[in-house]
């Protein structure tokens, strides 16, 4: 996680809370850990671990009495993040959590059998920078893991809503985000569908036997949303978007777009102001479904 923009919560705190806890299927994970080997290596290195969402996951398939180091430059979470410290106090995890930066990791060449990250250099402005440092304090022979995604697939994906929407209105949807994609990468915030560049970028770093996979994941929603990920879901949505913040709204991203898209940008509040009023009263008829599918990519490689 980078910077805390909201100038109080985390990242991981402000957009997910428990939805996050949702994000993977465990027997997926399983299997993940068993294909890349996770328990031979003996110590690891999340980088931009927020509340210690990843750090949680992967640490039971680790070798036994593995170090664990997490890292993050958000005050929030390297000076003070008790529920994490408390997990690895009782555990035989050697436990350590530090402040970073992940463009410039705190840590001596050759340190750690893995490293990893999860949803973090979609936030980084020079990503390839975090990679190469990601690599830097591998061992020779550890493995990277890099866990990041597709965001823009969403304007894509049908729901009950939107099934019989017109191309020119898909299209809108569309444009819209990929302005708000733009505007963040000009602003230094980074690139929300970063995870399809990911393996070239490993390819790049002359990272070896890479390999990439796809989450299997999907949080279906359908009346009457009862299910904890689904009532989690459902919880994050009326909070509002992931992507938005209490100080940054769209039309500061479509500014940093450049002044061409503003036009767009008030033209389609205009047209769709009722959009998230839809959505609502449909959840609440319960007259909304749909799949729920992302893409998130799991890119891993040896050093």
């Amino acid at each position: 996680m980078l910077e805390d923009q909201e100038g109080n919560k985390g990242h991981s705190e402000s957009y997910f809370g428990d939805y996050r806890d949702f994000w993977w299927n465990p027997t997926f994970i399983e299997l993940t850990a068993k294909r890349l080997d996770l328990s031979k290596h003996n110590s690891m290195l999340d980088v931009g671990c927020g509340q210690g969402h990843w750090t949680r996951i992967l640490a039971p398939f680790l070798a036994e009495n593995a170090e664990i180091t997490a890292v993050d430059s958000d005050e929030r979470w390297y000076s003070k993040n008790e529920e994490l410290e408390r997990l690895f106090a009782k555990s035989d995890n050697p436990f350590v959590l530090t402040k970073g930066n992940a463009q410039q990791l705190p840590f001596e060449d050759d340190q750690f059998d893995l490293v990893t990250c999860q949803t973090v250099l979609i936030h980084v402005p020079k990503p390839q920078q975090a990679l190469e440092e990601m690599k830097r304090v591998l061992k020779p022979g550890g493995s990277l893991l890099c866990v990041e995604p597709n965001n823009i697939i969403q304007s894509l994906t049908k729901t009950s809503l939107s099934k019989n929407d017109s191309i020119d209105e898909t299209l809108d949807h569309i444009k819209y985000r990929l302005i708000i994609e733009k505007g963040k990468k000009n602003m230094g915030q980074g690139d929300n569908s970063l995870g399809d560049l990911l393996p070239g970028m490993f390819a790049l770093a002359e990272m070896h036997d890479i390999e990439v996979r796809l989450s299997d994941k999907a949080i279906a929603m359908y009346p009457p949303y009862s299910t904890k990920e689904q009532v989690a879901t459902l919880k994050q949505w009326m909070t509002g978007s992931s992507w938005k913040s209490n100080t940054q709204k769209d039309i500061d991203f479509f500014s940093a777009a450049g002044e061409e898209f503003m036009p767009f940008y008030f033209e389609y509040q205009e047209k769709y102001a009722r959009r998230d009023d839809h959505l609502m009263g449909a959840l609440q008829r319960e007259q909304y479904h749909a799949a729920g599918g992302s893409l998130m990519y799991l890119v891993s490689g040896t050093k």
